[in-house]
């Protein structure tokens, strides 16, 4: 029993040596990961680049009809991957540095309030947000919800109602001067 499942190991390392492909990373892949890191600066990001391409490029290695060609394949794979990724993370901003003064700790009573909205019913904690947080009026709440005027203050009603509950007795500062 041992013998054949050796057997059948044997085989199928034997068939991922015959796959060009392999071929292809195993005598390209020190090549490849020099070129990964030229385009990302970063030998974490880098290897995290090439195993992407490859595993991209390694889907479609049917489509490659000259075995030569799969080098820029990948590479072009390579270019595109990081591009993307560069266009979705260039709006931050890594720093080296740390803030200069700690940041507030944070209000105990905020989090109370995160914990009692994530309690309410997607509807209601969504009407909340809206009218309260996004400051739109009733109507413009309903229109969001796609509900009548009517719902969407059922929604607000129950809603409060169980904030007020949960959170006890709370001074509302909006609208008062002192």
């Amino acid at each position: 029993m041992k013998r054949e499942s050796m057997r059948s190991g044997d085989l199928a390392e034997d068939t991922r040596r015959d796959d060009p492909f392999d071929e292809f990373v195993a005598a390209r892949y020190q090549a490849l990961l020099r070129s990964a890191f030229l385009i990302t600066g970063n030998v974490h990001d880098a290897r995290d680049l090439l195993h992407d391409a490859l595993s991209r490029v390694y889907v479609r290695r049917g489509a490659i009809r000259d075995p030569g060609a799969a080098e820029g394949y990948v590479r072009r794979t390579m270019v595109r991957t990081h591009v993307s990724r560069w266009r979705r993370t260039r709006r931050e901003v890594l720093t080296p540095l740390l803030p200069e003064s700690p940041v507030a700790a944070a209000d105990p009573r905020d989090e109370e309030l995160e914990r009692v909205l994530r309690s309410l019913p997607p509807r209601q904690r969504t009407a909340v947000v809206l009218r309260y947080y996004a400051d739109l009026s009733v109507a413009q709440v309903a229109e969001e919800l796609g509900c009548s005027l009517a719902t969407a203050k059922t929604h607000l009603a129950r809603a409060m109602r169980t904030l007020r509950q949960e959170l006890g007795p709370v001074k509302e500062m909006v609208g008062h001067d002192g």
